[in-house]
């Protein structure tokens, strides 16, 4: 059954509304809204009905974020706000921030928004209930029994006259102790994790002081006296006088939050990784662009030494050295999801079959490699070389962490992901997945290795044994295909890499056309796009050593200035997908405007570009870095497409 979710959104944008509720829906809420904008309105709607969140944009023509943020305090309900906008100053989301908003999302990154609205549901039914809690107690330890059992909070009653306390079922399992277990003050104490346990004393000590305010709210950690658990509490304490100000009583209320914070650190973790992957991005773009320049000149030099020129064995060594660099920024684009991606479908079991002779020779033989194959492990949606690339970096990792030898097993399974476990596993979705597990017998890892483990250039390894980008690169990929990755390690103990693949039953891809044995010259006119002053003379040059006359310019004005006021005709658009002014996807689709009909050829070092009308080919993207015949082939190809007629 749908949790029901009822969302009252401050938004002027009717698309931006909507956006914001297939979210909700895609996450299996079943969603009642309300827009509104204005005070008048959003008044109303507060008095018509009961709302779990509110979602407000923060500047609408005649309302705006803060407005209906005082508006909801003065109704005095508790109800998470969180602001969602587009790119505003830091110093506005820190006001509102302060004036009691609970979170501050930007329209660019909805990713945090389910989390988010989750987290503060939680939180404002958990404010909620320690108010109830505070009501019970003034009314009679019989209510407070109540609600000890109703909302499984943790009560503790310390006197300090006489040192005694009083202890909650709840609160003893928060201490890691059975019900009838006999707890003291000190063996309280004792039980707070070490780094909490002196600041926890203190305001306790200090909400017995009648100078003080005698309350406070916190959250510390405790580690069990008897189960050595560590859990995380969310706690709150009040002290009693007397009518001479003499204390007579404390009393606490904790709440255990420790799903909580574990899904926050997966959360923070996953936006870490994220922010890693879009720096892995932008580094390979570049890198690539200067790749183009390299190997392309490299090839057209090689192409025109004679056999037995002094110089071709140093240029051949230059074009080694640019392809090896190739492998490098794949790798990083695998990291950041931005590698060109041809999924197709197929069966798990058959390509950890076809990795098995490769792996055989890689490990050698003081490794004993256990392949165990399920059957009904099923089909997967997803490109195969991007596949043995992940068994391939897992297993040399293996290998690597059994320099004595041991053993290294390959797993293949199906599991149907319910519900439950989704919602405590924050990158997986219900539904049907293969599992690929990959385990050793080697050296473990630590803790703190396996925080940083998918960073891009962490590496353990000895300097110059190790790029440090291939668990990244398996945690890319992994990604690019909807799955999951987790591992589980401890020192002495090995490791065991798991891996959720969503299955699919998609058609198999045909493969691409072989490309023509001799390039045709042209003598067409195509207009050159493109920021990288170096690649720019690269790509002229083979076009017009092809025969072809080049229009050239550095950015996508400039190119729409150009096929405007060009008087001849022009055959072909080849673009950059990213600069400066105006990038590729703009810059075609108000080319098509001026110049119908021309096809379009765009290059990028990291993405493949969907146009405008939503159609993508082969033939209408390059990826950085090329050679001059790759380039070549697909201009003709493109310029032989847009010649032939048009069948009646």
């Amino acid at each position: 059954m749908k949790a029901v979710l009822r969302i009252l959104q401050v938004e002027d944008s009717e698309t931006d509304a909507a956006l914001i509720l297939r979210l909700f829906q895609n996450a299996e809420y079943e969603v009642h809204s309300e827009r509104v904008e204005d005070s008048d309105e959003m008044r109303a709607a507060l008095v018509r009905q009961e709302w779990g969140v509110v979602i407000a944009d923060y500047s609408l023509p005649r309302f705006d974020a803060p407005a209906a943020l005082r508006i909801l305090q003065e109704c005095g309900q508790d109800i998470p706000f969180l602001v969602v906008s587009g790119t505003v100053g830091e110093d506005r989301a820190v006001e509102m921030m302060r004036a009691g908003a609970h979170d501050y999302i930007l329209k660019d990154n909805l990713s945090r928004l389910i989390p988010a609205v989750q987290r503060e549901i939680r939180e404002a039914h958990s404010r909620r209930e320690h108010r109830r809690a505070d009501e019970q107690l003034r009314d009679g330890s019989e209510l407070l029994s109540l609600a000890v059992s109703v909302t499984q909070l943790g009560i503790f009653v310390y006197y300090p006259a006489s040192a005694k306390t009083v202890w909650s079922e709840t609160g003893k399992r928060h201490l890691g102790l059975p019900p009838d277990a006999v707890i003291s003050y000190q063996r309280f104490l004792q039980g707070i994790h070490p780094d909490d346990r002196e600041r926890i004393d203190g305001l306790v000590s200090k909400s017995l002081d009648p100078s003080s305010s005698g309350e406070f709210t916190t959250e510390y950690r405790t580690i069990g006296l008897e189960d050595q658990v560590e859990r995380w509490l969310s706690a709150r304490g009040r002290g009693f006088f007397d009518s001479d100000g003499n204390p007579v009583r404390f009393i606490g209320v904790t709440t255990d939050i420790t799903e909580g914070k574990r899904l926050k650190d997966q959360f923070l973790q996953a936006q870490k990784l994220e922010s890693l992957g879009l720096l892995a991005g932008g580094v390979a773009h570049d890198f690539n662009n200067l790749l183009t320049v390299i190997n392309g000149y490299s090839q057209i030099t090689l192409d025109a030494l004679m056999l037995d020129d002094p110089l071709r064995s140093g240029v051949e060594v230059i074009l080694k050295a640019g392809t090896r660099a190739t492998f490098l920024t794949r790798q990083l684009l695998a990291f950041s999801r931005r590698r060109p991606n041809r999924p197709q479908t197929i069966v798990l079991n058959d390509v950890v079959a076809e990795t098995r002779k490769m792996l055989e020779r890689l490990i050698g033989d003081d490794v004993d490699l256990i392949i165990s194959p399920d059957p009904a492990a099923g089909t997967i949606h997803a490109d195969p070389g991007h596949i043995e690339q992940v068994i391939m970096n897992l297993v040399v990792n293996a290998k690597d962490a059994m320099p004595n030898g041991g053993s290294l097993v390959i797993e293949t399974a199906h599991l149907v992901v319910d519900k439950r476990f989704a919602e405590s596993h924050l990158d997986v979705l219900p539904g049907p997945y293969a599992v690929l597990t990959v385990s050793d017998t080697g050296s473990g890892m630590s803790l703190e290795v396996k925080k940083h483990l998918f960073e891009p250039f962490f590496t353990t390894k000895e300097q110059g044994k190790g790029t440090g980008l291939g668990l990244s690169t398996v945690y890319g990929i992994v990604k690019q295909c909807g799955g999951s990755i987790s591992v589980y390690s401890e020192i002495g103990h090995g490791a065991k890499f798991r891996i959720l693949l969503p299955t699919f039953a998609v058609e198999p891809a045909e493969g691409p056309s072989a490309p023509p044995a001799t390039l045709a010259r042209g003598t067409e006119t195509i207009l050159l796009a493109e920021d990288e002053p170096g690649v720019r003379m690269f790509v002229r040059a083979a076009l017009e050593q092809q025969g072809y006359r080049v229009l050239e310019c550095s950015n996508g004005r400039e190119a729409i200035e150009l096929a405007r006021q060009h008087p001849g005709p022009i055959h072909l658009l080849l673009a950059d997908a990213i600069m400066p002014k105006m990038g590729g996807v703009d810059l075609a689709a108000l080319f098509s405007v001026c110049r119908p009909g021309v096809p379009v050829l765009c290059m990028s070092g990291y993405i493949e570009m969907v146009w405008p009308s939503g159609e993508a080919s082969e033939t209408s993207f390059i990826q950085k870095p090329f050679t001059a015949t790759a380039v070549l082939a697909q201009v003709r190809a493109l310029l032989d497409a847009a010649a032939r007629p048009i069948p009646a």
